[in-house]
This record gives C-alpha cells, structure tokens and sequence, in this order.
C-alpha cells in the first residue's frame, strides 16, 4: 500500500505510524509539505519519507498511490481533497474536512460526483472502546430513547497555550475552536442521538487567555510544548488569536433529545466526560479518566468498566487512534465486510453543526439548522 501526504505534520505521522503497525506493507512513500513538523517524529521511528514534491499536483502526477493522506492545514483540505478525487485517489482526511458553509457546500457537491466511501475521517471518538460499549448498550436498548445529555470536553493549560500560538488560533485557518477541537464531541452525541441537531444557542469568548489572567511567576506551564512551524507564535495571553478560549452550547435534536455541553482550554485537571440518560437507563463516562458506567431504571448497574486513563495507562486519543487504524486497514483492504462506524457524511454533518454554535454565539441568537439540512441534502439528492 503506497501512500503519499500533503500536510506531513505531528499528526499525520501518527496516523501513519500507527497503520504501519498494523499492516507491515503499507508505506509511506511521498510528501508535500514545505515545513514537515512531523519529520523528527517520522525520523525517530524511521519513516520519513525519501522523495519531497513542492505541490500535491506534483507528487500525484509522479507516484502511484493507493492512498492519500491529508493532514494540511484545515482551511487548505478541500483544495486537497478535490485534487486527489479528481485524481482518482482514495483519501483519508483529517478533521475538520471544511471551515465553512461555502466549503460545505462544494464538499457536498464532490462528494454527489465521487461516491462517499472515496473520503475517510478522522473523527477518532467513534472509535474508541467508550464508543464501542455505547453502541453495544443502545443495540441491547439498555439506554432506550435518548431524552437528554450533558457533556464536556476540557483542556489543560499546555494544550490551551499550544491552540494561542499554533495556526488553529485564527478562524479563518482551523474554522474556530469548536469545530476544530470538538467535532469529535458533536459527531460522537449525534451517533448515540442517532439523530440530527435542528436548534442550537451558544455562548462563550475568549476571557482565560488574555493579559490580565497571565501568571506573574512563569508561563511555562503554557509553552512546554515544542511549537514550530507554519504561522507559530510564541505569545499566550497576548496572542493576536481570534478564537474562543470557553464555550458552552445547547442543542435540540430532530427526536426531541437535548444536549447541554461544556468546553474550556485552561483547565487544571482535564476531562472529558458524558452523561446520556434515556427512558430505559443511563450511561456516563469519562474519556480522559477512562470509567464507562450504566445503570437500568431500578439503579442496578449494567455496565461498569475502567479503560484507562489517558495520562497514565492509554495513548492515542484514549487508545482510539490504534483502533481506528485496525478498522481503517480492514476496511481498505476489505470494505464490503469491514463497514466503517463513521464516514464523510457524519464528518460534514459534526461541521456544520459546529458552525453553526458558532455562528448563535456571534449572533446572540437560536439558529435553526434546518434549512441548511435541506440544501446539503437537495445537493447530495
């Protein structure tokens, strides 16, 4: 399996790295990126790729890929993503696949030409093992209809001082925090709603990282991370970043089923958790500190696991990145009896709901989704 990458950063070098021990011939061969951040992780475990291309048009035109790799920067994926289609590629891409509703649009239409089983995500959440024992639990209707969610996802300073310096600061780059950071989250309630959002309100701003709430001693704690390439800057409470540093959003579902939801990037003990309480039972869970609990109706409990905290025994998204790749590979290799949990409808769907939370922020007002639902599915027919 040849695979080439426009975008070699961190994050594409992981995903790679974690395919290529699963499948001992997949290989990656070629890249396009003028500041590859993920060479020394790549060099480090001896894949860095030999040949380099100054454009994607190049390194296509030039190699014989089965597969490519897009982990460019967020605003830059549906310029790729429409040259490797056009190309005849298979694709994965990495989340956000679009920053906006205009690019949502053009997706759409690509996706009406190509077929929707040309782009994989990767929208790791569903694939965890939390993901895997919801399913099971709301197959075995231990859940029963969904009536309401409260979730969050929160970041520890480092990551909130990596978000104030790298590119994902400004909006017009990664979309706004909420798509870039929680599309996992929104993408992860719909699946268990199996429902589409058609109201949300969202409040929030950028009120933690600013100067008046930096440390007098040291800011250390907010630049350990090794920040280099494309658009970085060393400033944290004074960054010229545009995006939000605390949201909190209310959803309504097409089934009635709500979702109250939390998210902050300076938060000293992270966490990542989720309640869904349904007609028949509950379920709650945290991925960062790694419990799933159930209980039926009566309070007996149904479900009680421990899969591992992500700062002590599991890596890689909660060890969802490892389990992504195994079921990527076995569906690249077999796709008719390897069905994927989540695709590139799921993907756009997560986006535009993100963007429109964002849009009831600025706006102060409820947004009714529905109306853009009935275009993007007039395009997709």
């Amino acid at each position: 399996m040849k695979i080439g990458a426009v975008g070699l950063g961190n994050r594409i070098a992981h995903i790679y790295h974690e395919l290529s021990q699963i499948n001992k011939d997949a290989e990656l061969i070629a890249y396009t990126d003028p500041l590859p951040i993920g060479r020394e992780y790549a060099e480090k475990n001896n894949f860095f790729p030999k040949k380099s291309y100054p454009t994607l048009k190049e390194m296509i035109s030039s190699e014989s890929l089965d597969l490519l790799m897009i982990g460019s920067p967020n605003h830059l994926h549906l310029e790729h993503i429409k040259e490797g289609l056009s190309s005849g590629l298979k694709i994965f891409a990495e989340k956000p696949i679009v920053v906006d509703e205009n690019q949502t649009v053009e997706l759409a239409k690509l996706i009406k030409e190509y077929g929707r089983d040309k782009i994989l995500v990767g929208l790791v959440l569903r694939y965890s093992q939390h993901a895997r024992s919801v399913r099971d639990l709301i197959n075995r209707d231990i859940i029963g209809n969904v009536i309401s969610i409260e979730a969050s996802e929160h970041i520890m300073p480092w990551h909130g001082g990596f978000f104030m310096r790298n590119w994902r600061r400004k909006e017009k780059y990664s979309g706004g925090f909420m798509l870039e950071k929680c599309c996992h989250d929104i993408d992860f309630y719909s699946m268990i709603t199996n429902s589409r959002p058609i109201k949300v309100a969202s409040f929030g701003g950028r009120n933690s990282f600013i100067p008046n709430n930096q440390p007098k001693d040291s800011i250390e704690e907010y630049t350990r991370y090794n920040l280099k390439g494309w658009e970085a800057n060393e400033k944290v409470f004074d960054s010229d970043a545009d995006i939000v540093d605390h949201q909190v959003a209310i959803i309504e579902y097409e089934n009635g089923a709500t979702l109250a939801f939390h998210t902050n990037m300076r938060v000293p003990d992270e966490f990542r958790r989720f309640a869904v309480i349904g007609t028949n039972g509950m379920v709650e869970g945290d991925f960062v500190r790694g419990f799933l609990k159930a209980h039926d109706q009566k309070n007996n409990i149904i479900l009680d696991e421990n899969y591992g905290a992500a700062f002590g025994m599991i890596k890689g998204h909660y060890g969802a990145d490892s389990l992504m790749l195994k079921d990527i590979n076995a569906h690249l290799i077999n796709s008719e009896s390897s069905p994927l949990p989540v695709g590139v409808i799921d993907c756009m769907e997560a986006g535009i709901v993100a963007m429109k939370i964002d849009e009831s922020r600025k706006s102060g007002k409820i947004i009714d989704i529905r109306p853009t639902w009935k275009n993007i599915d007039s395009i997709l027919g």
